[in-house]
């Protein structure tokens, strides 16, 4: 799959992508919304790891901009700032899924395995295991 990161924090991004990545797909990250928008005008992906507050856009105003290009491109949402009532505002707007920071190594994992539509194999997936990406 094609993934873009979209997170304001280069050390989260960083770390999203070097986990990502042996994992089969091919990433890039971006750092705010309008470069998002560039990234998005220039290529198709097929999977957004959305951070919900960056620094010139929020996710609800951002998930509508991208859809409008790609509707049936899949979004996930990240936030260290969770809610019900942000959770179910992004589920309005169609999201896939609405992860909370921190979250695990392997809850990413699944989500990308069943976005994809495959297995990336038991050994790797135990090996991954512990990792926590936070705030």
């Amino acid at each position: 799959m094609k993934v873009l990161i979209v997170e304001d924090d280069r050390l989260q991004a960083e770390t999203l992508k070097q986990m990502i990545r042996p994992w089969g797909h091919e990433v890039e990250a971006v750092d705010t919304g309008s470069k998002a928008m560039l990234a998005v005008q220039s290529r198709n992906r097929d999977l957004f790891l959305l951070d919900v507050f960056l620094p010139d856009i929020t996710a609800m105003e951002l998930i509508p901009m991208i859809r409008a290009l790609q509707p049936d491109a899949c979004i996930i949402t990240l936030t260290g700032q969770s809610s019900r009532e942000l959770e179910l505002r992004l589920r309005k707007l169609g999201i896939a899924y609405y992860m909370a920071k921190p979250f695990q190594r392997d809850e990413l994992y699944s989500i990308l395995a069943h976005t994809a539509g495959r297995s990336f194999g038991r050994a790797h997936h135990r090996r991954t295991k512990g990792f926590v990406i936070s705030s």
